[in-house]
């Protein structure tokens, strides 16, 4: 390893543990294989509609026991696996605010287990992103893995039904062997929604498959311009800076994707990893 030229394929293996293929990272995949749970969206929406999320909930922002309440809704949700009712529950009793302060606040597990689930039902990327992106950092391992899967099911439906639909669309040409059709329709639909980062996240998918590295880093930075917490932006950026014979830029990304998530052994044995491989190659 120490002997490895800086770029070689041997160096750029070092991440291969902390982030798995680069489609794995930018698609949201769970170490363990588990896949993101599915969202029932009211009415078929893209997200929870704006006036109903104004209306609902609004008895459980005076509700004395919140949580208790929240914990009872979950630990049903674990035992009948009734994704619906605990919706329809939640809806009836929480607003998106309130289940931010639970999952910020609470002491107790399963009552912020609870909130990341009903936000990866209903939140919305305006209401719940940066909470949702903070509980990467929580104590409890579940809090985690729920949050960051729920992140990846906020970002995909962050825009409007039509432009969700678009990027799904998106998705699938990068995952079917057509990148180049893949970037023409993610470039169309960033033309209409500029500010949909997972639009340009999912275009630097594509541009990675195509071996087009510094286009698929530029549009990672712009994911991260838009959103600070995506940390699937952060993986394929490391992946094309080691592509693209940087492995100190590398570093410092790496770096501040286990700022998000501290707890993470893997972007720690990483970060060493390719922290000693540096120092052995000797200053550039």
């Amino acid at each position: 390893m120490a002997e490895a030229g800086l770029g070689t394929p041997c160096r750029r293996s070092l991440l291969v543990s902390a982030f798995g293929s680069l489609i794995l990272i930018f698609s949201g995949a769970v170490a363990g294989g588990a896949t993101p749970f599915r969202v029932l969206d009211p009415g078929g929406g893209a997200a929870l509609d704006d006036s109903l999320r104004q209306s609902v909930g609004a008895a459980g922002m005076l509700e004395p026991h919140t949580s208790s309440l929240l914990i009872d809704y979950y630990e049903t949700f674990l035992r009948d696996r009734d994704l619906g009712e605990f919706r329809d529950r939640v809806l009836a009793r929480y607003t998106e605010e309130t289940l931010c302060r639970v999952l910020a606040s609470s002491p107790h597990a399963n009552a912020r287990r609870g909130a990341v689930l009903a936000l990866g039902v209903v939140g919305s990327f305006d209401g719940c992103n940066a909470t949702l992106g903070r509980a990467m950092r929580d104590d409890d391992a579940v809090v985690r893995t729920m949050a960051e899967r729920a992140l990846w099911v906020v970002w995909f439906r962050a825009d409007t039904p039509e432009n969700n639909q678009t990027l799904e669309d998106v998705r699938l040409l990068a995952a079917t062997g057509r990148p180049d059709e893949a970037v023409e329709l993610a470039t169309k639909l960033i033309a209409r929604a500029p500010r949909f980062a997972e639009a340009y996240n999912q275009r630097a998918i594509a541009y990675f498959k195509l071996g087009r590295f510094a286009e698929s880093a530029e549009d990672c930075q712009r994911v991260l311009a838009v959103n600070p917490y995506h940390v699937g932006a952060l993986g394929g950026l490391a992946q094309c800076q080691m592509q693209l014979d940087q492995p100190r830029e590398a570093l410092k990304t790496l770096r501040r994707s286990l700022k998000l998530q501290p707890h993470s052994a893997a972007l720690s044995d990483n970060i060493r990893t390719l922290e000693a491989g540096l120092e052995s190659d000797g200053p550039r």
